[in-house]
Order: C-alpha cells, then sequence, then structure tokens
C-alpha cells in the first residue's frame, strides 16, 4: 500500500514538473479542448494493466491508481469546460503579463413577441487605477415599472467576484470593474405576461491572466416586488449572493472553481434550487422557519448538511418537511467539491 501511494504521489509530480518545464521551456503547446474528451483512454488502461497482472500492490497497483486518480480529475476538468462555452470564455495563459486585449461589440438585442426595451443606462469607460494600469468600469440599471410582477435575471460571468444583496428601488443595477473585459447588459419586458427579463454578461475576448489574478468584479442589486427566477453561470472565483430578502421561485447555479456563500429567505412558498458544480466550495444557508429537501448526485464530495436527516442514499431532509408551510427543495450535482447547509 506504502509503495503504490508513493508511485501515485511520485507520478503526479513528475508529470506535472515535466510539463511545466516543457512550457516554460516553449517546447509543448498542448490543445485541451482536443485532449480532454479521451480521459476514458486511462481507465481502460488501468483495466488492462488490472487484467494481465496476477497481483495487486506494486508497481501495477500504484500505475493504476495514477491512472484513475488523472482519470478522475480529466473528467471533472472536462465537464467543467463543457458547461461553458469556450468560445466565450478564451483563457490564454500568456507571459505577456503587462498586455491585455478587448474585443469590443454592441449589444445584441434580443428578439420579444410582445414589447422589448433596451434602454439600460449602461455605462464603461476605463479609470486609472493606483499601479498604472487600466480599469474597465461599468453602470446599469434598469427602471422598475408597475405591471412587472415577475423577472429573470441571467448573470453570465467568467472568473472574478459576483455579489448579489440589497434592494434597489430600480428593476435592478449594477456596477462592474474589471482589467480584462466589460461586461455587456440588456433588458427586455413583455406586458402579455407582465415579466422583465435582465442580461447580464462579460464580454467576449481574450482574457490574460496577470500572476494568477483575476480582478473583475459585478455588485449587483435587484428590486424585492417582483417574484425572481435567477440563473448563476460562473467559471471560477468568487461569489457571495445574499437573495433572502428576495422572492426567488426558482435559482440555478453552475460553476466550475469557485467558491461560493449563498443566502436564501421564506419569501416564498416553495422554492427550486438547481447547483452544478464542477471543483467548488458551497455552502447554501437556509431558514429553519422553512423546511428543507436535498437531493444529492455525484462522487468525492465532502458533505456537511446542518439540521438534516438522511432518508435514503443521496436523499435528506429538515424533520417535520412533510407539513412545512414552505418548502425549499435543493437539487446538487458536483464532482470534487465540499458542500455544506446552514441552518440559521
Amino acid at each position: 500500500m506504502r509503495n503504490s501511494r508513493g508511485i501515485v504521489w511520485g507520478g503526479l509530480l513528475v508529470l506535472l514538473g515535466t510539463f511545466w518545464l516543457l512550457r516554460n521551456m516553449d517546447l509543448i503547446h498542448i490543445d485541451w479542448s482536443s485532449v480532454l474528451p479521451y480521459w476514458p483512454a486511462l481507465l481502460i488502461l488501468a483495466g488492462i494493466v488490472l487484467l494481465v497482472t496476477r497481483r495487486d500492490g506494486g508497481f501495477s497497483g500504484g500505475f493504476v491508481a495514477l491512472c484513475i486518480t488523472l482519470a478522475v480529475f480529466g473528467g471533472i476538468v472536462n465537464r467543467t469546460d463543457r458547461a461553458f462555452d469556450r468560445d466565450n470564455w478564451n483563457f490564454k495563459w500568456d507571459d505577456d503579463h503587462d498586455s491585455w486585449d478587448r474585443n469590443d461589440e454592441d449589444d445584441e438585442e434580443e428578439d420579444n413577441d410582445e414589447e422589448e426595451n433596451n434602454s439600460d443606462k449602461d455605462e464603461q469607460y476605463l479609470n486609472e487605477r493606483g499601479d498604472g494600469k487600466k480599469a474597465i468600469k461599468g453602470s446599469y440599471q434598469y427602471e422598475m415599472e408597475d405591471f412587472i410582477q415577475k423577472a429573470n435575471f441571467n448573470l453570465e460571468g467568467g472568473a472574478g467576484s459576483f455579489t448579489v444583496d440589497g434592494n434597489t428601488t430600480k428593476l435592478y443595477e449594477a456596477n462592474t470593474q474589471s482589467s480584462l473585459v466589460g461586461f455587456l447588459s440588456n433588458t427586455s419586458i413583455n406586458k402579455l405576461d407582465n415579466s422583465a427579463t435582465v442580461n447580464l454578461k462579460m464580454e467576449e475576448g481574450n482574457v490574460k491572466i496577470n500572476k494568477g489574478k483575476i480582478s473583475n468584479e459585478a455588485k449587483i442589486h435587484l428590486n424585492e416586488k417582483p417574484i425572481w427566477n435567477i440563473d448563476l453561470g460562473i467559471g471560477a472565483g468568487k461569489g457571495d449572493f445574499d437573495f433572502s430578502n428576495y422572492r426567488v421561485e426558482k435559482l440555478k447555479v453552475s460553476t466550475g472553481v469557485a467558491d461560493m456563500d449563498i443566502r436564501l429567505g421564506d419569501k416564498m412558498a416553495n422554492t427550486d434550487v438547481n447547483i452544478e458544480a464542477g471543483v467548488a466550495s458551497i455552502t447554501l444557508q437556509v431558514p429553519k422557519s422553512v423546511g428543507c429537501e436535498m437531493h444529492m448526485d455525484g462522487a468525492l464530495n465532502s458533505r456537511n448538511f446542518d439540521g438534516l436527516d438522511r432518508v435514503s442514499d443521496n436523499l435528506y431532509r429538515s424533520p417535520g418537511f412533510a407539513s412545512a408551510e414552505k418548502k425549499i427543495i435543493v437539487h446538487y450535482q458536483g464532482g470534487l467539491t465540499s458542500f455544506k447547509i446552514r441552518r440559521y
């Protein structure tokens, strides 16, 4: 066992060290989008080794464990990669730290059978930062209209820090800052069903990372009156989302590598939550006044569900869930994640 474990860790260190050395010497350039889909080949190789060897342990056991470890990591990265549009989130690990690219494009208008209004107050400008580099700042908002009863909010963020909290007299308002690319926003309304749809996304462009740091920020405030359906798509970074004062009917979260704190309230009789994560740490805060049911799918997950009892495999419920007047139902699917539920 000790020998096998040494082969796994030793093999990983040799592979990583060799890769980074050759990359720093500009001797290899790998198109990961072409390589990652073939991660199951490692499982096939591990199976062949088990078939042709008669005993476990030693070199063969360590080699099999190494293949399985690499296959699991490759599968998680490949799944995360497919969850987001590579054309939109194109990260180039470039050694030229002093330059960055930004592709300018106009807002694209969306079709709406009834009525559309893209008159968001949209301001983007370059601001000189303390370190002498430029920061792209943006300010977006849309006026609240009396007929709006339901609203959709869609956030598409590549990597950075994202915050949703507080209240505003507008339908929504957002303030963004980035040293990489700007944001795009539009709002459409439909008077037939008294609804509105707000979209906020990062601009398309080549993102260059400077010493591992990405300084994208978006601070968002929503109006508390409408019933909200919220869709959050975040590639990597940190998210702090306080929805406790909002009437959230549906919440969908898709993330790759992120640290996220999500706080829900008790404003709705039923709230559906769907979370898909790659390699992430997620804390979900749920009021004690609300019944909570948790459905979990995925391997290699660290879990801690405060105040929930295990009903069956991957199914958890709070005491008295069936008779609770208000309920939150969570569906969680993750790869290598830490997921916690806290009752407050």
